[in-house]
């Protein structure tokens, strides 16, 4: 009779131990879905607000950068077992479910791209609805190390997803060794908008997931005919298994690597602009008449992915955004406001170029400072412990 028991009770906490999580039941649970990009600092602000006294949860799911903008423009109902994380204060990972039954609605919406690069919005976005911008990423052309070739240029890259075998352009004329994305993933909608072939029109071999295009890549032979597109974090992280083009956009004499060259970490190129294809990582949020996000929670979140909202001091984020191969808007000098567009000059207020260089490289040439009187007077601000212009 004792081990009937024992085996009830053992079978009953197994049971339970299995059961999911309902992502409504979590506390104060703001819903975000869309680019996998902003993946890694939502780990880390999800683990600050879990450990405050009235903890926040941020409930993640990634799907892809349009599906992150349809997600707060049409409100669309977002469920599935195991398909949401969360992490608590330790940075491990959670999953619950959202039940058909009773599915949620997105309050922050992800994008690597502009919505008018998603959808059709003539009159631009509804009155309720804001797009704050954050964290700079580049998207790239990658090849298989032990490939030659080393740059390509917009037109060269024109002729070649646009017309695959017929393109022309050597070595890169085998179509099966040609691997793009989907026409709803954020970097081919860059891409495509930076060399003049719509997404929906590439030519090449489709892949799933960036995991799987690199897979793909990986596998094929011989190593100078493959070309792939890749987001610059996943690119870096695999520099052993392959090779960044540089890239030459119309109108430019030479090829730029979003770095300042191929080994460093600290995106010189893209942050005064000479590497062209890169965008701000777009948030979207439904706002009130006065431009608040509708949920607070969720403009804590914006707040400080966008830099609009001071971080305290066991968050990190531009250590993060570093580590990670993106670029917080404080270390940009450049910025646009559409897709591709022309770039203007910018001199981000509390500017952190020179932390953000000293955390990517592990040194800056940047003067150290405790004050603003430590400054010469061509750099006169101490900001994040080095001296900056503003």
């Amino acid at each position: 009779m004792r081990l009937a028991i024992i085996v009830f009770l053992f079978s009953l906490f197994t049971v339970r131990s299995v059961l999911a999580v309902n992502c409504a039941d979590l506390p104060s649970p703001v819903i975000i879905t869309g680019s996998t990009a902003a993946r890694p600092l939502l780990v880390e602000i999800s683990r600050y607000l879990a450990a405050q006294q009235t903890p926040t949860t941020l409930v993640y799911r990634g799907q892809g950068s349009c599906a992150g903008v349809e997600a707060i423009l049409n409100a669309t109902p977002l469920f599935g077992a195991g398909a949401f994380s969360t992490w608590d204060s330790a940075g491990s990972e959670i999953k619950c479910d959202v039940p058909e039954s009773a599915p949620v609605v997105a309050d922050v919406g992800i994008s690597d791209v502009f919505a008018s690069t998603c959808f059709s919005l003539p009159g631009g976005l509804p009155s309720n609805v804001a797009d704050f911008l954050g964290p700079v990423q580049a998207m790239t052309f990658v090849t298989r190390r032990g490939s030659p070739e080393r740059s390509i240029s917009a037109e060269a890259a024109y002729n070649i997803f646009g017309f695959g075998k017929d393109s022309g352009v050597s070595p890169w004329d085998d179509e099966t060794l040609l691997f793009k994305r989907d026409p709803l993933s954020g970097t081919q909608q860059m891409i495509a908008a930076a060399i003049g072939v719509p997404a929906s029109r590439w030519k090449g071999t489709t892949t799933t997931s960036s995991s799987d295009l690199q897979k793909k890549l990986l596998a094929a032979t011989p190593a100078e005919k493959t070309l792939g597109i890749l987001a610059a974090d996943v690119a870096q992280d695999n520099r052993g298994l392959l090779n960044i083009l540089a890239y030459q956009h119309t109108g430019q004499s030479c090829g730029y690597y979003p770095d300042r060259d191929e080994t460093s970490n600290e995106k010189q190129n893209v942050r005064d602009g000479h590497y062209a294809i890169w965008g701000p990582l777009h948030l979207f949020t439904r706002i009130d008449t006065s431009g608040i996000p509708v949920k607070r929670a969720a403009a804590d979140v914006v707040g400080y992915l966008a830099g609009t909202k001071a971080t305290p001091p066991e968050l990190d984020l531009i250590a993060v955004a570093a580590q990670r191969h993106v670029v917080p808007p404080c270390a940009m000098r450049v910025r646009r406001t559409q897709e591709m567009g022309p770039m203007s000059p910018f001199i981000p207020t509390g500017a952190c170029g020179c932390y953000f260089e000293k955390i990517a490289n592990g040194s800056t040439s940047c003067t150290p400072c405790k004050r603003s009187g430590d400054c010469p007077s061509t750099r006169p601000v101490c900001s994040y412990g080095y001296c900056e212009a503003n």
